[in-house]
């Protein structure tokens, strides 16, 4: 059963109805053949920045909010047109497949989803299932925080467009223990097509070179744990927070004000931080292995096998040979693969260290990537270094970092429970003070991946 309780899916979908209604023209509700609700979230990322695209490991979790699509079969807009709304009241009638300009419009991420869905079961856009569709969505995350509100709209997108289109809203076969019918997960093959799918809108649709990860979290993640994912085998395991934690500890996120965009000029700069690691295990390669099997991802968990001396030395060691882009991405590469395996192992049950040794630990790692996140990828801001530098100065806290792609977005913090509000209290009024805002604060609370809750009660069915 997902984290989504009964009493928040009615709700959502009493909500998303009432707009439904209005903004698709329904007089009388029996215009309406109701099909189904999905919700996909987004995620934070405990540990793992910019190694996703790398092969390495990363440390997602679910979030308890994301983006919400409540979809129905108006029957006066049989038209063979797929139609789409939110609750902004923008509107969007797709009318055929296909490619379209590199920007991430919400447009975008639609036709590229029913591009992706409909091509892979081999089906038009006015094929009889999908006839009157109808979807309205409604998103929960602060957008730009960097929570990744663009993978929730991904997964949701395909879940509202596949299950229509193969009706699977029609199966007889629900997870014990709700009031909504909800849909068992599909085979993994088929989530892991979904994720690939998914990650393909932000890649060929949206043109930004992202990893797989948020899309991957956004479909897998369980509630109250973190996946150590390998991105190169797509595999994982769940990890409680409990070790590292226990019942004094906590993450919070810190929201510095600036939006996280991924478009224009800052996706050419993603895009640069990728071929630049890239470029530089490709040096590493050429002149360290003559041109033998070499990846950043293997040297972080093998180092004995290519070097007898400290790996991130070993990459140093090029230095004659990189670009001052290579240098700075490398370094950061292979030093934040070894972080995130050292963060792996502080959470679990059988770490020595105590429990408070865990707490500083993992703050000391923090503290670490955002210094590289800053120096050597260049992708914090001057508000999310005020932030760090502020949260520093707070007794009780272990340490933090930038989350996400950078260019904006939150810091993520751990720190003691007893201290919570008086740290925030404190950074909301030195940042108040430097930028003439209130800093958005969020409580880190882990829940389930995507799911899909069928709404049908058959062609004269009411909601």
């Amino acid at each position: 059963m997902p984290s989504y309780s009964n009493k928040r899916i009615y709700a959502t979908v009493s909500e998303l109805k009432l707009n439904f209604l209005r903004t698709f023209n329904v007089v009388a509700e029996d215009d309406v053949e109701w099909l189904l609700f999905t919700f996909a979230p987004g995620r934070v990322n405990f540990f793992g920045e910019h190694v996703d695209y790398m092969g390495g490991y990363v440390c997602p979790a679910a979030l308890k909010e994301g983006c919400h699509i409540l979809v129905g079969r108006v029957r006066h807009l049989c038209d063979g047109k797929l139609r789409f709304a939110t609750e902004d009241d923008e509107c969007f009638v797709l009318d055929r497949l296909g490619q379209a300009k590199h920007d991430k419009n919400w447009r975008t991420f639609v036709r590229g989803a029913a591009t992706l869905a409909l091509n892979d079961l081999g089906m038009p856009i006015d094929s009889p299932e999908l006839q009157g569709f109808c979807a309205i969505s409604k998103g929960t995350l602060p957008m730009g925080s960097g929570m990744s509100a663009s993978a929730s709209f991904d997964v949701a997108l395909l879940n509202a467009i596949t299950t229509v289109a193969t009706r699977r809203y029609r199966g007889k076969c629900y997870l014990p223990g709700t009031q909504f019918p909800i849909l068992p997960p599909c085979r993994r093959e088929e989530r892991i097509k979904l994720t690939k799918q998914a990650h393909r809108i932000e890649t060929e649709f949206c043109g930004v070179n992202v990893g797989i990860m948020d899309q991957f979290s956004a479909i897998h993640a369980t509630e109250g744990s973190f996946m150590a994912l390998d991105c190169d085998s797509l595999t994982f395991e769940s990890h409680p927070l409990s070790y590292l934690l226990g019942d004094s500890a906590c993450f919070l996120l810190i929201n510095s004000m600036i939006r996280h965009e991924l478009t224009g000029s800052t996706a050419g700069g993603y895009n640069t931080l990728r071929s630049d690691a890239e470029g530089a295990q490709a040096v590493v390669k050429k002149h360290k292995m003559n041109n033998a099997a070499f990846t950043f991802r293997d040297l972080a968990r093998n180092p004995k096998k290519f070097t007898k001396e400290d790996p991130v030395a070993f990459v140093e060691s090029c230095r004659p040979h990189f670009t001052p882009g290579q240098y700075d991405r490398g370094i950061f590469n292979i030093a934040e693969q070894i972080r995130t395996l050292q963060f792996i192992e502080l959470c679990r049950p059988e770490c020595p260290l105590s429990q408070e040794e865990r707490f500083l630990k993992a703050g000391e790692l923090l503290n670490a990537t955002h210094q590289g996140q800053r120096d050597l990828l260049k992708i914090s801001t001057e508000e999310l270094n005020f932030i760090h530098r502020a949260i520093n100065l707070e007794e009780g806290v272990s340490g933090g970092r930038l989350m996400g792609g950078g260019f904006g977005g939150c810091i993520l913090l751990l720190l003691k429970k007893n201290a919570v509000e008086r740290v925030v209290k404190n950074v909301q009024q030195r940042f108040k003070s430097r930028f003439g805002l209130v800093c958005d604060v969020y409580p880190v609370v882990l829940g389930d991946g995507a799911f899909v809750a069928s709404l049908w009660r058959g062609v004269e069915g009411k909601l």
